[in-house]
């Protein structure tokens, strides 16, 4: 019983039994090895000018560089503090600190010497060793007392001589058991690159299963890796390894995920932690945040509720603080709480989890627990209401005043996003956002940053501002962020390299476009906990693409994908494919419905998004032949896009009133329309976008000069056969056939007119090769912007 109690994750450890402190383990006597046999070679550089002597092997003297001895101690640090590495890990780490090979062999023959010879070899070498530290050689050596290499050695000794006889043997056969391993071919690891596409592994997220005890071990094989190999060889931590080991998985987790371990391996080092160390109650919350990471619910549960019983229960019984924490401890189990119901959208849970900590934090006057409650308060209120922005205020300034500059910067950026959303004017809402900037800097919070660039980003691009939406979005990624030598990797930097992604596709650059999201998939493989980021990109990109290219098979599948991911976005995009295909009354029926949802209080979307719908709506009705209801659905995304200073959304509006206009027989106010809006359309839109307005214009240009006199007439003729070139190359560069098919056949007719009948059989023989190819299969297609 008492062995299955300390190897389950969720049951306490023996009270009575006390860890070890320290252990000698095969690991930690080859870097005493390692120790040893530098140390020696410092000695004697010093004391022979040409050669020392090693046993019976004579080797010319090596003078260390000052890089040399700056990267052997910065290693040895390294490997001090991290968990027991196996055999072949360590020699790699050993040849990859650049230092001179002849110590690596001499370090190889010291291994094989104490494995052939045994345990008399053993104990002659922790002889030798408790020479380092003695007053003669202290002059000599690179080792001092206090030193961190010297308190290992100490500390080595001093467990070495409590070990009884039959502990040596012990460890005489664990060593011959570490270097056999390490002296064995290594299996080649799978490749933990995931290059393919969404379309055919987008269900593979699918595959990761749990159980009672934590992260199951059967994992998608594009990430799986040798947990074996990688294993704990000794299985034991000591104390100081463990919260080693916890800080830095939890920094890599907050910092740069794809640094950290994958979560079936971390979950394997966190089970070897409570093995040898039951004590320590973060590792509990460590295994907490990743469960996190692949968003499961039952596991995370688990391991806060016993990181927190734990925290409580190791407190020791005479502190007079102890009722102090206990209090502590429940307010902040509950605001975590809080915080987990509400990462898995259950919110009314989460609002109770949540006031339940503001009672206890108000009974003991924590104002630092409750400027996070706050902060997470007004997340749970009706979006976008009046009572949510007083919110936002007082927790600005609240946290200003207690000097909080994470929730600071945090509320901040929440409170510039909600008068975004609600229609402030673009300077005021970088005026907010500046102040987060000027506070990110003071306090050098690299996160922060790169959070407030994306947010930037998305509200250039929401403005119709495409420069800056470019300029920003690669900002972000060219940021120095480093902490510790580790570069931030979270949610922002991912959303730049998909927003570059999208700017490439819009341009016909689709092969830059997957090489982005390919970048992406590197940084951020399936298992990270923002992966879906650059998986819905991935299908957005592949939707329009197939859309353009009428492939309806990709097409289809890609909204499949997408729905897993988006919802929203997935059912807008399967209404587009619906009128694309001539669907009509589906296409209606889903809009619609979209409408309906978007009308609701708790439906959180940016603004853009209801213009999309709308835009969406008028074109079918263009298309069905419906001109004067479009405008109606037209001009109420006119109305929406000025008052959330829509620029380049409004443009695209006044564009399809203006076709509007055209089926209605007024081509002249459709003209000026156009006209007034050309600029921003040029200047900010997507090629596509300039294609269907160019086009428009042309038509525009014809239908006018048909009213006006013969020669006015032919200039208007040849206008509009100049703009056609461009927009049959516009449609061209991102793939929509269908269009260069309408755009070639407009083109001979006003040829024919024109009387040039080479230039006419020449789009007339281009039109007929793209209609065997994409043969037009309903008129709904036909009549379209």
């Amino acid at each position: 019983m008492a062995a299955d109690a300390q190897t389950d994750l969720f049951t306490f450890g023996l009270a009575n039994k006390k860890p070890l402190k320290e252990q000698v383990t095969p690991y930690k006597l080859a870097l005493l090895v390692l120790i040893n046999e530098y140390s020696v070679m410092k000695k004697e550089e010093n004391l022979s000018p040409d050669m020392f002597v090693l046993g019976e092997r004579d080797l010319l003297v090596v003078k260390f560089t000052e890089t040399e001895k700056r990267n052997f101690m910065i290693t040895i640090l390294q490997l001090l503090q991290s968990q027991d590495l196996t055999l072949r890990e360590l020699s790699l780490r050993i040849q990859d600190m650049n230092i001179r090979p002849v110590l690596f062999e001499i370090f190889k023959d010291r291994l094989r010497d104490l494995y052939i010879v045994g345990i008399r070899m053993i104990q002659d070498f922790i002889q030798a060793s408790s020479r380092l530290l003695s007053r003669e050689e202290l002059l000599e050596s690179c080792i001092t007392n206090f030193s961190v290499l010297g308190v290992f050695v100490r500390r080595m000794l001093l467990t070495f001589e409590k070990l009884t006889f039959s502990q040596i043997i012990k460890l005489h056969a664990k060593f011959v058991d570490y270097y056999i391993e390490g002296q064995k071919e290594q299996v080649p690891e799978e490749s933990n690159i995931f290059t393919g596409s969404l379309t055919d592994t987008a269900l593979s997220l699918s595959d990761v299963r749990f159980n009672k005890s934590g992260l199951a071990r059967s994992f998608d094989a594009s990430h799986h890796t040798d947990w074996k190999s990688s294993q704990n060889p000794s299985g034991f931590f000591s104390q100081k390894q463990a919260e080693y080991f916890i800080a830095q998985q939890g920094m890599l987790l907050q910092h740069n995920e794809n640094e950290a371990l994958s979560p079936q391996l971390l979950q394997e080092r966190i089970m070897d932690i409570l093995k040898a160390r039951p004590d320590i109650a973060e590792a509990h919350f460590l295994s907490y945040l990743n469960s996190l990471r692949v968003k499961e619910y039952c596991t995370a549960v688990h391991n806060l509720y016993h990181y927190f019983d734990r925290n409580v229960n190791l407190m020791e019984t005479n502190s007079t603080n102890k009722g102090r924490e206990e209090d502590a401890c429940r307010r902040y189990a509950a605001l975590n709480l809080a915080l987990l119901h509400y990462r898995f959208g259950h919110k009314k849970e989460s609002k109770a989890a949540l006031h339940e900590a503001i009672r206890l934090a108000q009974g003991t006057n924590d104002h630092v627990c409750l400027q996070h409650a706050l902060s997470w308060l007004y997340r749970l209120e009706e979006y976008g209401s009046v009572k949510t922005a007083n919110l936002m205020e007082r927790a600005v300034a609240k946290s200003s005043e207690l000097n909080l500059p994470n929730l600071t910067s945090l509320g901040v950026q929440s409170l510039a996003k909600h008068n975004a959303f609600a229609g402030a004017k673009p300077s005021s809402v970088f005026e907010y956002i500046m102040k987060s900037d000027i506070l990110n800097c003071q306090h050098s919070q690299s996160g922060f940053m790169c959070m407030s660039y994306a947010q930037k980003s998305a509200l250039w691009k929401i403005y119709g501002k495409r420069e800056c939406h470019a300029m920003t979005s690669q900002l972000v990624l060219n940021l120095d962020t480093s902490e510790s030598c580790v570069y931030h990797n979270g949610e922002s930097v991912c959303i730049a390299l998909c927003n570059i992604a999208r700017l490439h596709a819009d341009n016909g650059q689709y092969t830059l476009a997957f090489d982005m999201i390919n970048n992406a998939k590197l940084q951020f493989p399936p298992h990270t906990q923002h992966a879906y980021l650059w998986m819905s990109c991935e299908q957005e990109i592949l939707f329009d693409r197939t859309l353009l290219n009428r492939k309806w098979s990709i097409t289809e599948q890609a909204i499949v994908n997408l729905k897993a991911l988006n919802e929203l976005e997935a059912e807008l995009r399967h209404a587009i494919l619906s009128k694309e295909k001539g669907d009509v009354t589906s296409a209606l029926s889903q809009l619609n419905t979209l409408l309906e949802k978007l009308s609701k209080a708790d439906t959180e979307v940016s603004p853009d998004f209801k213009c999309r719908v709308l835009i969406t709506l008028a074109e079918l009705y263009s298309q069905s032949g419906n001109p004067t209801v479009a405008i109606n659905y037209i001009l109420e995304c006119i109305t929406r896009s000025r008052q959330h200073h829509l620029q380049q959304m409004e443009a695209i509006a006044s564009a399809h009133l203006a076709y509007a206009q055209l089926q209605m027989q007024l081509p002249e106010q459709a003209l000026k329309l156009l006209d007034q809006h050309m600029l921003t359309i040029l200047s900010h839109g997507s090629v596509y976008d300039k294609a269907r307005v160019l086009y428009c214009s042309a038509r525009c240009q014809v239908a006018l000069g048909a009213k006006s006199t013969k020669a006015d007439k032919k200039t208007a003729l040849l206008a509009a056969v100049n703009i056609l070139d461009r927009v049959v190359d516009m449609f061209r560069t991102v793939e929509a056939f269908m269009r260069v098919k309408d755009a070639l056949y407009y083109q001979a007719r006003l040829y024919n007119e024109l009387n040039y009948t080479a230039e006419r059989n020449k789009c007339a023989y281009q039109f007929k090769q793209l209609d065997q190819e994409y043969p037009t299969l309903s008129k709904a297609c036909v009549n379209i912007l």
